[in-house]
C-alpha cells in the first residue's frame, strides 16, 4: 500500500471518529435532558432549534424548525431585547419502552433566544403560526 493510501485511510478513520463523537455528545445531552438534569441557576437544559431571520423594512420574520411539536407546546415572547422561543418536544408514546440505539432527533425541552431589538427601535409580536413543523413569527418594527 502506498503512503498516500495510508493518509486517505487515516483521514477517513479520523472523520468517522469525529462523527461518532458528535453523535455520542448529542446522545449524552438528550439523555441528560430526558432525565431532567439540572444545571446551575435552576434552569433546565434545552436544545436549540435552528432559525432563519429575514428582515424587511417593516418586519422581522423568524422561522424556526420544530417538527413534531404541537402548537400548545410552544411559547413565544419578547423578553427585554430578546425574542424567546421555548417549548417541549416529547418522546412519542410508541418509543417509551424501547432501548435507545441511535438518538439524533432532539427531544425534551427546547429554548432559543435571539437578540433582535437594537437601539431605540422596538418590536412587537405580530402573527405567529405553526405550518408543517415550521414556526413562523412576525415581529413588527416601530420607532
Amino acid at each position: 500500500m502506498a503512503s498516500g493510501d495510508w493518509d486517505i485511510l487515516m483521514w477517513r478513520r479520523a472523520s468517522d471518529l469525529l462523527q461518532q463523537v458528535e453523535r455520542i455528545h448529542r446522545n449524552f445531552l438528550q439523555i441528560a435532558v430526558d432525565a431532567r438534569y439540572r444545571v446551575s441557576y435552576g434552569r433546565r437544559p434545552a436544545w436549540e432549534p435552528p432559525v432563519n431571520l429575514i428582515e424587511t423594512e417593516e418586519t422581522l420574520w423568524v422561522m424556526s424548525a420544530i417538527s413534531g411539536v404541537a402548537a400548545d407546546n410552544v411559547n413565544v415572547r419578547i423578553e427585554g431585547r430578546d425574542l424567546v422561543i421555548e417549548g417541549e418536544r416529547p418522546l412519542p408514546p410508541c418509543c417509551k419502552d424501547g432501548e435507545l440505539k441511535l438518538w439524533e432527533v432532539p427531544l425534551g425541552r427546547f429554548e432559543r433566544r435571539l437578540a433582535v431589538i437594537e437601539g431605540a427601535r422596538g418590536l412587537s409580536l405580530g402573527q405567529i403560526s405553526l405550518q408543517n413543523g415550521l414556526l413562523i413569527i412576525e415581529l413588527r418594527k416601530y420607532s
